[in-house]
């Protein structure tokens, strides 16, 4: 059964189902059905995922929406990072939030805990699957981790999950124009001014090891630079900690 269609947003025709497995996986269904542009939430999500396997837990409430977005692989990074920075303005601009933090490539951070989970899969050629958890109302227990996580509510934000679903999709529109008009400069240094543990020492955990060194900067792609005791390095995709 196909979702409910709401309204338009932006230039996405949006659905809400009340419950879904994963919005990422219902989306990859619906595209066929509904054309490229649309953008799913659902009111819970029972198989969320995050990066690199991680499970994000279903609390109602929550913001849970998946939405397409046209792109290259050689430009992928950089969506990546464009991703993180509109949630982090978005919630910053609309709602006054005090300490947020983008940690590198895009998990947003508010009072030093970790407020979303993002995740990016491919649909098909250059058409993109952009999934995005929200902690609006509460917030999940992080086992193994060595951070928190928070909700907007628990940090005093009261607000509803579709008015930030509206103010998300509005600030991504916006910056894209910026990065299809004029490049990635002015979106690599809004992004570096809200990026955790920037010029600080962290570790990259990558698929074969732990790196450790100086968070430099991020280039033109959108790549980590990283500086250590043998040099600098571009690291492509890890995990970043403090």
């Amino acid at each position: 059964m196909l979702s409910t269609y709401k309204e338009k947003i932006g230039i996405w025709d949006w659905y809400e189902e009340e419950s879904v497995i994963s919005t990422n996986d219902t989306i990859k269904e619906y595209v066929e059905k509904l054309g490229k542009n649309i953008v799913v939430s659902a009111i819970h999500q029972t198989g969320g995922r995050g990066r690199r396997g991680n499970k994000w837990q279903e609390i109602t409430g929550n913001l849970y929406f998946t939405y397409t977005q046209e792109a290259e692989a050689q430009e992928l990074s950089k969506i990546v990072c464009i991703v993180g920075l509109s949630l982090a303005k978005a919630i910053k601009q609309r709602y006054k939030a005090g300490d947020i933090k983008i940690k590198w490539p895009n998990d947003v951070f508010l009072n030093g805990k970790k407020l979303s989970g993002i995740l990016l899969e491919n649909i098909k050629d250059t058409l993109w699957a952009i999934g995005i958890g929200v902690n609006v109302e509460k917030a999940p227990v992080l086992e193994g981790m060595p951070y928190q996580a928070t909700s907007l509510k628990e940090s005093g934000l009261i607000l509803d999950r579709i008015e930030l679903l509206h103010y998300y999709l509005q600030q991504f529109l916006s910056d894209m124009q910026e990065y299809r008009k004029n490049g990635f400069d002015k979106i690599r240094r809004e992004w570096l001014d809200m990026a955790k543990g920037y010029k600080e020492k962290i570790k990259i955990k990558t698929e074969r090891e732990v790196k450790e060194g100086f968070f430099e900067d991020i280039d033109d792609n959108g790549y980590l630079i990283l500086k250590t005791n043998k040099g600098t390095e571009k690291i492509i995709a890890g995990d970043l900690f403090i």
